[in-house]
């Protein structure tokens, strides 16, 4: 896919040049873009991403493992369920909306302390559990949630998260025993490595399209939104991973 991409490039970079240097202007805006669409190119948005940074053989290795975690899930031998934490404040992750022409709808962008959930996502259940933290969380906070979880397990359930500082403090390693004796286990994924964590998907949704812009008229509003989703969630709210 990159070398079609770059080739695509290449060409039209080409004929921009012979355009220039035969008919003395560059090609159009209309003309790049239509050469573009033949080429199935689309425009859309960019997304900031570490994934240059990973390791990509040892992200391999563990998509395999997560697939076989799945099987054996969808076979209801074990649970699965992803595992982290979201940040949620007064600046808003809504980037589009309905306007009239010529006018630009404004959000408010104040500063504050916000809110943290930190949660649990079972896919194939579709279950939310969590807890949500005023300002940040931190590894107690971690620790109070997935203890809370290890009451409710009732079959081995392995738990997918990231090497996040919080997640992997001393204080919560030294837990993993005792969660360990209660049939729960944790298996860290690689740095960089977020399409393994699927609760991901629940954080985009939630941000970008479930939280609407009346939600942040004030803190009060957007912890009661925020509650709201995840209680619903698998209800109102829902997901499909396919």
């Amino acid at each position: 896919m990159e070398s079609a991409s770059s080739e695509t490039i290449q060409r039209i970079s080409v004929f921009t040049a012979v355009q220039n240097n035969i008919y003395g202007k560059a090609a159009s805006c209309k003309t790049i873009k239509r050469i573009l669409k033949r080429a199935n190119f689309v425009w859309k948005r960019m997304r900031k991403s570490l994934q240059n940074k990973r390791d990509e053989s040892l992200f391999r290795f563990f998509e395999k493992e997560v697939q076989l975690l799945k099987q054996e899930a969808i076979k209801e031998d074990i649970d699965l369920v992803y595992f982290d934490g979201c940040g949620f404040d007064m600046n808003p992750s809504v980037p589009y909306c309905w306007s009239k022409k010529g006018e630009t709808v404004l959000l408010p962008a104040l500063r504050s302390k916000g809110y943290t959930v930190l949660g649990l996502l079972n896919i194939y259940k579709n279950e939310f559990y969590g807890n949500i933290y005023q300002g940040s969380a931190n590894a107690q906070c971690v620790i109070q949630t997935l203890d809370d979880y290890a009451h409710k397990i009732q079959k081995k359930t392995i738990i997918i998260l990231d090497n996040a500082s919080i997640h992997k403090a001393k204080i919560v390693q030294e837990k993993m025993k005792q969660w360990r004796h209660k049939g729960m286990y944790l298996q860290f994924i690689p740095a960089y490595s977020p399409e393994l964590n699927l609760i991901e998907i629940l954080w985009k949704m939630m941000k970008h399209f479930w939280l609407q812009p009346k939600h942040y008229c004030s803190m009060d509003s957007l912890h009661e939104s925020i509650i709201n989703i995840l209680q619903n969630y698998g209800n109102h709210y829902a997901i499909s991973f396919g």
